[in-house]
């Protein structure tokens, strides 16, 4: 479901606020990754500009949060199994890379320069590796089952609100049919995909 959901969507997972308004196009221009304002600016730039970086800080946090459940979901995943842990992993990572360099893009739509984009959106994986040593951490002296029995229906439910509500809907207004055809054929070659790493996977 990850692949087809990083597949499907037109942007990343985390919807990205509108940037410049449709009514001042010449408000600001990109320059290098970095806004600039023109000579004739208007008075009302400067909330623009701001309220354009308080949404790449906005989108960082939603960034590291969406990390954070991935260091869920792998750690506990592999505390069931290996092979259960390698699938969870392939998972992310199909889902994760291209959802990666659409939030790198909305950084520096935002306002960063490249470096401070790059930095801060490897800082963000941190929440990964928090989200692993906490599901680590709170193994029950039980077993593993009591703690994976709350964290893999904890994470997997994240992935289906995000199919159901943030893909679905897209998929639904799509009015033509090829666009239409091309998603059903995206959907089921992630679907064959992860039954393939199912059986290839010991």
């Amino acid at each position: 479901m990850c692949f087809s959901t990083c597949c499907l969507r037109p942007g990343p997972t985390h919807a990205a606020p509108a940037l410049v308004s449709e009514a001042q196009p010449a408000a600001a221009v990109l320059s290098g990754g970095r806004y600039v304002a023109p000579p004739a600016a208007e008075p009302g730039l400067s909330a623009v500009v701001q309220s354009v970086k308080v949404s790449g800080y906005l989108n960082l946090l939603a960034n590291t949060i969406d990390n954070f459940t991935h260091g869920l979901a792998v750690a506990a995943s592999f505390l069931v199994s290996k092979k259960i842990g390698l699938l969870t992993t392939m998972a992310i990572l199909l889902h994760e890379i291209p959802h990666e360099v659409g939030d790198f893009a909305i950084l520096l739509r935002a306002g960063f320069d490249r470096w401070s984009a790059a930095k801060l959106q490897l800082s963000t994986a941190l929440g990964g590796l928090l989200g692993a040593c906490f599901a680590i951490c709170t193994q029950s002296p039980k077993g593993v089952e009591e703690t994976v029995a709350w964290i893999l229906p904890f994470t997997s439910g994240g992935f289906l609100y995000i199919a159901l509500v943030n893909v679905l809907p897209d998929i639904l207004e799509e009015d033509d049919p090829w666009h239409s055809l091309q998603q059903v054929l995206l959907l089921c070659t992630g679907v064959v995909v992860m039954v393939l790493f199912s059986l290839l996977v010991e």
